[in-house]
C-alpha cells in the first residue's frame, strides 16, 4: 500500500517491461526513485500543457520583451540609414556642382542630363544585385 503524504494523492500506473526498464535506468542515472522520475515527467507535461493553453497571455509579453530589446537597435539602424542618405545626396550634388564649375563649358554636358543618366544606371545596378540575391 502506498504511503500517505499530506496534500498529495497516489495513482498507480502500469508500464511495459521496456518502459519500466527505461524508467529504472533513468532513476539509477539520476540517483532518485522511480516515482520521482515519473512524477517529474508528469509535472513537466502538465506545465507544458498549461503553457500551450496560455499562449494568448504569453505571446504579447514575449513580443513586448523582444521589442524592448530590438527597438534601440532598429533606431540605430534607421539613424545610420538616414545619415547615409544625407551623405549620398551631399556627394551627388557636390559631384554635379564640381562638373558644372570646373569642366570647361565646351566639354561640359548638361548637368541635369548627366545626373539623370547616372541615377538610372545606379537603379539598374541596385535592382540587378537584389534580383541575384533573391534567386
Amino acid at each position: 500500500m502506498p504511503r500517505k503524504v499530506s496534500g498529495r494523492k497516489s495513482i498507480t500506473s502500469i508500464f511495459t517491461d521496456e518502459e519500466y526498464e527505461q524508467i529504472k535506468i533513468l532513476a539509477a542515472k539520476k540517483n532518485v526513485s522511480m516515482s520521482n522520475v515519473i512524477r517529474d515527467f508528469v509535472c513537466d507535461g502538465l506545465n507544458g500543457q498549461l503553457t500551450e493553453s496560455n499562449l494568448d497571455f504569453i505571446v504579447p509579453i514575449i513580443r513586448e520583451q523582444i521589442k524592448s530589446v530590438l527597438d534601440p537597435q532598429m533606431e540605430r539602424l534607421i539613424s545610420l540609414t538616414a545619415k547615409s542618405c544625407i551623405q549620398s545626396g551631399t556627394a551627388t550634388y557636390l559631384a554635379a556642382d564640381t562638373i558644372y564649375k570646373f569642366v570647361p563649358p565646351e566639354q561640359r554636358e548638361e548637368v541635369e542630363t548627366v545626373y539623370e543618366e547616372a541615377r538610372k544606371k545606379a537603379l539598374v545596378y541596385m535592382r540587378s544585385k537584389a534580383d541575384k540575391k533573391e534567386s
